[in-house]
């Protein structure tokens, strides 16, 4: 058996939740002033929200809101479930 976790697939009625949300944060659409990789970084950072539970359009946008500037600046995000994980790990000894 693998250790490799394959993602979820997401249903067309969750990539329709997570457009909406990239569109109401202004990273999708015609009138979306930011650049290509920034919208890739939120479009990634939605999924993998979604992913870890986050499934409403409310918290979807807050989680946007919250890295939006990181997500401009083309710093890496990651979720914020992940980067919680990942510091109760390096505080428990974790390399």
């Amino acid at each position: 058996m693998s250790s490799i976790s394959h993602p979820e697939e997401l249903d067309p009625a969750d990539l329709a939740l997570i457009r909406d949300v990239l569109r109401a944060g202004g990273f999708r659409g015609v009138d979306a002033e930011e650049n290509s990789d920034a919208k890739r970084a939120a479009s990634a950072l939605l999924q993998s929200e979604f992913r870890n539970g986050t499934r409403t359009r409310e918290a979807l946008l807050l989680a946007l809101q919250s890295k939006r500037e990181d997500l401009h600046r083309g710093a890496p995000v990651t979720s914020s479930m992940k980067s919680e994980a990942m510091a109760r790990w390096r505080d428990e000894g974790g390399q």
